[in-house]
């Protein structure tokens, strides 16, 4: 893939600035860190967003300043390096930095941030250091800078993980825009890049969406071509309403891979009978039997 000058992680940071409030004039930084806070569907604490500043903008807009307590985690690929895998968005609720890449058709160019690191008295992996480099790579962002300050960096143990993660407390600097739209309420419409442009956050976010769809559409095939190697093998697909039921007879003879939620983090739905099945994901709105249903069947 190309690399993409908006750089991605400053990206879904922002995605947390989607709720409405009443106007921009006259914007409170309560007012400003509410919107900062929440997002459709997912939410951060208050504690974790500190606004620095408000000032007006172009257009009657308000141009806020604001640090982000993110969490992150990282994951270790085979060759021994680090990415940023995840961004927490809200409890329980993660977002994946690929589907951020994909949909935006950009990589990370963080070839500097791989060097060894010196000897410490109190090693960790990944260093400091590292996760920094990492996260400023990802946010466009020239170090030595207070924009990105890593509080913490805890390994992550997970049973019969395939490769060694951590995950990693950061404090981050977003710029944001906020203002009146078709007279809906002020909202954050635009957010400032490492390269000093802005970004409108409505185009970046149906992207996303957009490339979760993708990925639901070829995980339901995936389990649907392993149902049809079932059925060839046992002569009926798996009957039951249960999709936990389901995994347990496929994998990991006709599906390797475990695929138990969406890309939204929601469970997915099977109904099988004997001759045929139904397989879905609630889609976006995280909301079953709705117009934004992904389904198939056979």
């Amino acid at each position: 893939m190309r690399s993409f000058p908006l750089k991605l992680l400053i990206l879904p940071l922002a995605m947390v600035c989607l709720s409405p409030i009443t106007a921009t004039a006259d914007l409170s930084k309560n007012q400003a860190r509410n919107l900062i806070r929440k997002m459709a569907g997912a939410e951060l604490p208050g504690s974790a967003v500190r606004v620095k500043s408000v000032s007006p903008g172009a257009g009657g807009a308000s141009e806020v300043v604001a640090e982000i307590k993110a969490v992150f985690t990282f994951e270790k690929n085979k060759d021994g390096q680090w990415r940023v895998a995840e961004l927490r968005m809200g409890q329980d609720r993660w977002l994946r930095i690929d589907h951020v890449a994909r949909a935006l058709n950009a990589t990370a160019a963080n070839e500097g941030c791989h060097a060894p690191d010196p000897p410490s008295k109190r090693p960790v992996d990944p260093s400091v250091k590292r996760a920094r480099c990492l996260l400023a790579d990802l946010l466009g962002v020239t170090l030595p800078s207070d924009a990105v300050r890593i509080r913490e960096v805890s390994p992550l143990n997970v049973p019969l993980a395939s490769q060694p993660s951590a995950l990693v407390e950061a404090l981050v600097e977003v710029n944001v825009r906020i203002a009146n739209q078709n007279g809906k309420g002020a909202r954050v419409t635009d957010l400032r890049t490492g390269q000093g442009t802005w970004v409108s956050l409505d185009s970046v976010v149906a992207s996303i969406d957009a490339e979760k769809q993708r990925q639901t559409r070829a995980e339901l095939e995936l389990i649907a071509n392993a149902l049809q190697q079932y059925r060839h093998d046992r002569g009926t697909f798996v009957v039951s309403d249960n999709q936990s039921v389901l995994i347990d007879h496929i994998s990991p003879k006709y599906l390797l891979p475990v695929l138990r939620l969406d890309p939204w983090n929601q469970p997915y739905q099977y109904q099988g009978e004997r001759d045929r099945f139904t397989l879905s994901s609630s889609g976006p709105d995280r909301k079953s039997k709705t117009a934004d249903d992904i389904t198939v069947s056979r």
